[in-house]
């Protein structure tokens, strides 16, 4: 349970936006202003700070969530005074954390729930410092690209699912400050509903009964349930249950809704399959070289294999499936060899009854002709 950092998730996508806009990356990086002035009249204006003086026992729950966590910076406090609800929020400064509660969240909270909230906040800073400020750079060009119509939808699903990935990092760190999972459970629970009093173990039962392979909905947070489960299954998995994670955050490699890793890994697996086509001398006419190309695949480069998953979305497989046909049909001359060359690629990757299914819709093959591609895929 100890070991704690940025999810997989995080590293991936950081590198990922990095690599492809390096130069709006790099300006989107934390810098410690001269002045925060305005924030500063800001939070005197619309909050009560809440002094150590005044609030003691307040400001060493905090304090013992900075220790458990390593934060060294300063820590302010404070309390909206329009919040409506429970909440907790941290304004990112990199020189201080500042905290703002919302509502009535110190009356709902024990000591040891307000550590565990403190650290999910505290955590926030901790991961937007880290690296040199690269997964908070991430996380500002993700909301960029959201405010602008023309972003395709994979980088929107990409935001949508950097941000849960960074709340269930942030319930990680509370876990870590208060050292109790149904600490922190209760605590989140609390702030969600309102509720003075909660019962953590029923809940982490409730959450043990949600099916999450439909993946979260949720577009800033994931669903509470799953932020339960989700703490559960690193309490007793540790880094384990990262693949189970991310694949309750989203559905996998679905052409309805990617994200920029798995359009990278999705166009992977297509040029893995146009290689097998052409480095196996399945199709070479000019034609199907040609579409290769388009592909980013040049006959005699280097080969491009990687693994077909089998538990692809239906669309996804599909598509795929259709690259294939693309190129069983490249060479008007090819005929039933080209047809069944290219069925016997499918069937070795598990596309078959896809790439079947197409001949028939779309090339409008009868059962005789089918008859004859299926003989010669062997």
């Amino acid at each position: 349970m100890t070991d704690w950092g940025p999810l997989p998730y995080h590293r991936d996508v950081a590198a990922l936006l990095e690599r492809e806009n390096p130069v709006a990356f790099g300006s989107l990086r934390p810098r410690v202003s001269a002045s925060s002035g305005e924030l500063d009249q800001l939070l005197l204006r619309q909050t009560y700070r809440v002094d150590a003086a005044g609030h003691p026992e307040v400001h060493a729950a905090v304090q013992r969530a900075a220790d458990a966590l390593g934060v060294t910076v300063p820590i302010e406090i404070y309390v909206d005074e329009g919040g409506q609800g429970s909440n907790a929020e941290l304004v990112y400064v990199p020189d201080r954390a500042v905290l703002v509660l919302t509502g009535g969240t110190l009356n709902l909270l024990d000591a040891d729930e307000l550590c565990a909230v403190a650290g999910h906040e505290l955590a926030h800073h901790l991961l937007w410092s880290a690296d040199d400020g690269r997964y908070l750079a991430a996380a500002r060009l993700l909301d960029a690209a959201e405010s602008d119509a023309r972003t395709p939808s994979e980088y929107l699903e990409t935001a949508r699912r950097f941000r849960l990935a960074t709340e269930l990092y942030a319930d990680r760190g509370g876990m870590l400050a208060c050292g109790s999972l149904t600490t922190t459970v209760s605590g989140l629970v609390k702030i969600v509903t309102g509720l003075a009093k909660v019962d953590s173990a029923a809940y982490l039962r409730q959450a043990a009964e949600v099916d999450y392979s439909v993946p979260s909905a949720g577009t800033t947070h994931p669903e509470t349930v799953l932020r339960a489960w989700a703490l559960q299954e690193w309490a007793e998995r540790g880094p384990g249950a990262d693949a189970a994670v991310a694949a309750a955050l989203g559905p996998q490699l679905d052409l309805g809704a990617l994200d920029v890793l798995g359009q990278d890994r999705l166009a992977e697996i297509t040029r893995s399959l146009v290689w097998m086509l052409v480095a196996d001398d399945v199709v070479r006419s000019e034609e199907a070289l040609d579409l290769a190309q388009r592909f980013g695949v040049v006959v005699g480069g280097p080969p491009a294999l990687t693994d077909t998953p089998s538990n692809l979305a239906s669309e996804t497989r599909t598509y795929l499936a259709a690259v294939l046909v693309d190129f069983a049909t490249a060479d008007d001359g090819g005929g039933v060899d080209d047809l069944g060359a290219v069925l016997a690629v499918a069937r070795r990757v598990g596309l078959g009854d896809e790439v079947l299914r197409l001949f028939t819709d779309e090339l409008d093959l009868g059962e005789r002709a089918l008859a004859k591609v299926t003989a010669a895929a062997g």
